[in-house]
């Protein structure tokens, strides 16, 4: 067994790599550019984790979420892997405490804010150590033409500027071609070898359904036909998963709240609730979901329709993580997306980012007011060819197999529907 592999058994416990991940290793092991968009459960983690333990060396890793480097760290420390994060939420004594170790080559995998990566004393501190590999971990988000555009990604290009030497791997699971080649050139990726993993997650059915009077309706009888299997229903708004919820608590289903107006201990505790089973569904907001490690989420539901393809690709692929059949149903009502169209006009600063804006909404409409195969017009939308049709996977094209019927959207009056307010 070679030592890739070994570190693969020893540390991850997997005896074989996943599509991509050997060649990426490789490309990176030999010092070249990598950009990697591999979907949701690819293992985009592993493509800089295994590197990372070869040599002496420090792997940095920018993260734009602090309670994804905490889940990371925490999941590599209990491997016995030597990771830590800089960000704001660690104490003095714990940033003097890392800073420390980092100087005695303790430490082998450092995550990171990309705001503190491009700061000067960080920089600084970067120059005395022997940086072997950066990984830009949801690359998409340093594209305006990406669904999660966040300006600080910008000024990543400074990591190539002052460690030219230094292989870097971009990942992400959501980008178009246009968003691939933004990344490259943003990034300054020199010569980069390009992986784009299949989008096709198999196992995953989608269907959409009518946002009308019965929605709630129908939505509380599906909940209930799936009592004890693990899922995710997303709304816009923070009042939304709020009043959602407590209308399925109120008719008998176990569901809690989740947004970004929680505190940080309730929103820990009420995901600790999900990943332990103790509370199989979360009404949830945006703020919901990346870096869950749930791999039995047997179906995510969206009661609103979310602003992309790329929002609802990413929500929808943390069904089904363990490769199980799992459901992806959207609720969908044209006023919602006129109501999105209005936000869009109104609260974004530049007509090239309303354009944009509009485009991708247009794009999420098409999905679901489709009467093609949905599994066709979401892979083609990323790039990816699709003929295998019928697919069997979707509404459309098996829609005797579906649980919630029938699907094609129309207009309609809605019952019960979750009250808009603050985005989550």
């Amino acid at each position: 067994m070679d030592r890739l592999h070994l570190i693969l058994q020893r540390y991850f416990g997997h005896t074989a790599f996943k599509p991509y991940q050997q060649e990426i290793i490789d490309d990176l092991l030999a010092g070249r550019d990598v950009l990697a968009v591999l979907a949701t459960g690819g293992g985009k983690s592993l493509c800089y984790q295994v590197p990372a333990l070869i040599g002496d060396g420090v792997t940095l890793v920018i993260s734009p979420l602090i309670a994804l480097m905490k889940d990371q760290v925490d999941d590599l420390q209990a491997r016995g892997i030597g990771a830590e994060a800089l960000n704001s939420s660690g104490s003095y004594a714990t940033t003097r405490r890392i800073l420390s170790e980092l100087e005695e080559g303790h430490v082998q995998i450092l995550y990171v804010s990309p705001e503190k990566a491009v700061s000067e004393d960080f920089l600084d501190l970067l120059s005395t150590l022997p940086i072997t590999l950066i990984a830009i971990d949801e690359a998409h988000c340093i594209s305006m033409w990406g669904h999660q555009f966040r300006p600080e990604y910008r000024s990543l290009a400074v990591l190539k500027e002052r460690f030219p030497g230094v292989p870097m791997v971009a990942l992400t699971a959501t980008a178009t071609p246009d968003v691939r080649d933004d990344i490259s050139r943003q990034l300054r990726l020199e010569d980069p070898s390009v992986y784009v993993g299949s989008f096709n997650r198999r196992n995953l059915r989608y269907a959409v359904i009518p946002k009308d009077d019965g929605a709630y309706d129908r939505l509380r009888t599906y909940l209930r036909n799936r009592s004890g299997d693990a899922g995710i229903v997303y709304v816009t708004t923070r009042e939304g998963a709020e009043t959602l919820a407590a209308n399925l608590q109120a008719d008998g289903v176990s569901a809690l709240p989740y947004h970004a107006g929680m505190t940080a201990a309730a929103r820990a505790e009420t995901q600790d609730r999900f990943i332990s089973g103790k509370v199989p569904i979360i009404c949830a907001t945006n703020a919901f979901g990346m870096g869950i490690d749930k791999p039995d989420v047997r179906f995510v539901v969206h009661y609103d329709i979310p602003k992309t393809l790329e929002a609802y690709y990413q929500e929808s692929g943390r069904a089904g993580r363990d490769g199980n059949a799992s459901d992806c149903i959207l609720f969908y009502h044209d006023d919602d997306a006129k109501r999105l169209r209005s936000f869009i006009d109104r609260d974004l600063p530049s007509e090239f980012q309303r354009e944009v804006a509009r485009s991708k909404l247009q794009s999420m409409v098409e999905y679901c007011t489709t009467t093609g195969c949905r599994r066709r017009v979401l892979l083609e939308y990323f790039g990816e060819h699709f003929d295998a049709l019928p697919c069997g996977g979707c509404d459309v094209c098996a829609p005797a197999g579906s649980e919630t019927g029938k699907t094609r959207p129309r207009s309609g009056r809605r019952k019960r529907s979750a009250p808009r307010s603050v985005s989550g």
